[in-house]
């Protein structure tokens, strides 16, 4: 289930246990006012983390630690500019014969440890876990134990406290002492403070060290700290925010970033107010309007996605995410014909990209089309040769079900769910089959799996509550349909008036009358729970 909280009431370490001691598999998305950062999980173990708007520093390791010269670095990244294959710096370091997979390994998990400990120091803001969520494809991946990291972690933010008493900021910029410069030989420097103290002239703040050095930011503070103690540093000024640097390209990115992670986190107000400054500098930024028509959509205004996304394709942003998601908002609007039309000339125009098909067979399905849906299915198969994603086979297994063809439909529910255990949606749509088939016990069990990966998914719960109301066990039906409810109040009629006859029946008169009105104020128009509310009620209509 979704996860979410101020770090205020709740420590990112605290955070980091509960999903490690659960064996949770997902996105850890952490926000600090301007700052965005990423932990992923794969069943409580780390797997990836990322700082938003920080340049990738695994090459500078790779040239700090002396793995590779800085031309040879620089050299990669020229290649990786020039020839735009996707691959990583540190893959064409490997091709390169620079370095080894091994090497790799090893480095990313520093970088992805020093990202986790820079996490750790935000004490505001907030996180929210999404379950099942995982990184790119072309992201190296690793496997961390978290208990070590929050050890570590924990010393740091300690030490960091006292650290920040002398440095106070990296903002700051930092001279030696000329009247101790003469001592610094006779001195036994830290190899960190070694690195820095070219670059304490008066001119370069912390931050400027950092990029200069390639170190990072808690071994620059140490190496800082334990040189203004001893009286050979001293702060002479703060580095100056040039308004100019507002305006520039990498201003523009920042906003462009932080507007997509909030966006990505359902942070709709923080994610319009970043994509609005993006346009603000750059009135063609198609992206950032194509961002705010999918806020829209989020956000269940329609008619408002609609016009934004047309407007995007129009000024010539018609590529396979504008089509798709048009016609999500088109069917949404009832417009499922259209929507149907606008896909297949999404498919002519960008080389019949996968994800159209898959959506043009959710639209052939929802239209009562499941032989056409299957036909699509297979063109979409084709195209992707196998990895299919969950909505493949929620799709597929419905069509199949709708085609008569439950055995099928039955045996591909368990062969996707075995690919993708953490998807809601499809354990949910496979424990329909399964009910359908008459497998009880097995529906069950993938309806309480579906539950329990996403609580915003509460169709499961009602869905376990009817079978179980079916099967005549209402007190455990009862509790299946209060689960639901407490997920999604507003679910629907039909939740609310079986829990009010399983009170009903349990003799709970006050409780039944209670989920029956409640079913009216849903749906007014309900006439058998009105009968009921009225036989309960008597003919002077006491409650």
């Amino acid at each position: 289930m979704a996860i979410k909280g101020s770090l205020k009431e709740a420590s990112l370490p605290d955070v980091l246990q509960l999903l490690t001691m659960g064996g949770k598999t997902g996105c850890l998305s952490v926000t600090n006012g301007q700052s965005f950062g990423y932990i992923y999980f794969q069943e409580g173990r780390i797997i990836y983390s990322s700082l938003l708007n920080r340049r990738d520093r695994l090459g500078d390791i790779f040239v700090r630690e002396s793995v590779v010269t800085r031309e040879q670095l620089d050299e990669a990244i020229e290649e990786q500019s020039q020839k735009r294959d996707g691959r990583r710096v540190g893959e064409i370091l490997i091709d390169r014969g620079l370095i080894d997979e091994t090497t790799l390994e090893r480095y990313v998990k520093l970088q992805i440890r020093e990202a986790v400990y820079h996490l750790f120091t935000w004490s505001q803001g907030t996180f929210y876990f999404e379950p099942a969520k995982q990184p790119e494809r072309e992201k190296i991946l690793v496997s961390i134990d978290p208990e070590s990291l929050l050890l570590e972690g924990a010393r740091r933010i300690d030490e960091w406290s006292q650290l920040k008493k002398k440095v106070q900021s990296l903002d700051h910029i930092f001279s030696l002492d000329p009247d101790r410069s003469n001592s610094l030989s006779s001195l036994d420097l830290t190899r960190e403070q070694e690195k820095i103290l070219p670059y304490l002239d008066g001119m370069h703040s912390g931050w400027d060290v950092i990029d200069k050095t390639a170190l990072g930011e808690f071994d620059v503070g140490k190496a800082l700290y334990g040189l203004i103690s001893a009286g050979l540093v001293r702060r002479t000024g703060q580095r100056e925010r040039d308004s100019r640097q507002a305006e520039s390209a990498g201003r523009v990115e920042e906003h462009r970033n932080l507007g997509v992670a909030f966006y990505r986190t359902a942070m709709y107000e923080e994610a319009v107010r970043e994509l609005r400054q993006v346009i603000k500098r750059d009135s063609g930024a198609l992206d950032a309007e194509f961002y705010l028509g999918m806020i829209a959509l989020g956000q269940g205004k329609d008619e408002a996605a609609e016009s934004t996304l047309r407007e995007v394709m129009e000024r010539g942003g018609a590529k396979p995410a504008v089509f798709n998601n048009l016609a999500v908002v088109l069917n949404r609007l009832g417009k499922t014909d259209e929507a149907i039309a606008l896909i297949d000339e999404g498919i002519e125009k960008t080389q019949g990209h996968p994800q159209l098909h898959l959506t043009k067979a959710s639209l052939q399905l929802r239209r009562g089309d499941p032989a056409a849906a299957l036909t699509t299915l297979e063109d979409y198969a084709e195209l992707k040769s196998g990895d299919y994603p969950p909505l493949y086979f929620s799709i597929r297994i419905l069509a199949e079900a709708l085609s008569a063809d439950l055995d099928s439909a039955a045996t591909l529910a368990e062969e996707g769910v075995k690919l993708h255990a953490t998807s809601a949606a499809l354990l949910n749509n496979a424990g329909v089959i399964l009910e359908r088939k008459g497998d009880l016990g097995r529906a069950r069990e993938l309806y309480e799996q579906a539950f329990e990966q996403e609580s915003a998914l509460p169709q499961a719960s009602k869905n376990l509550g009817d079978m179980l109301y079916k099967d005549g066990r209402y007190d455990e039906a009862a509790e299946a349909y209060e689960r639901a409810l407490r997920a999604d109040s507003e679910l629907g009629d039909d939740a609310y008036a079986k829990l009010g006859n399983v009170y009903y029946k349990s003799r709970d008169r006050e409780k039944a009358i209670q989920m029956w009105e409640r079913a009216l104020q849903v749906n007014p128009g309900n006439e058998v729970v009105r009968t009921n509310l009225e036989f309960v009620r008597g003919p002077t209509g006491a409650k």
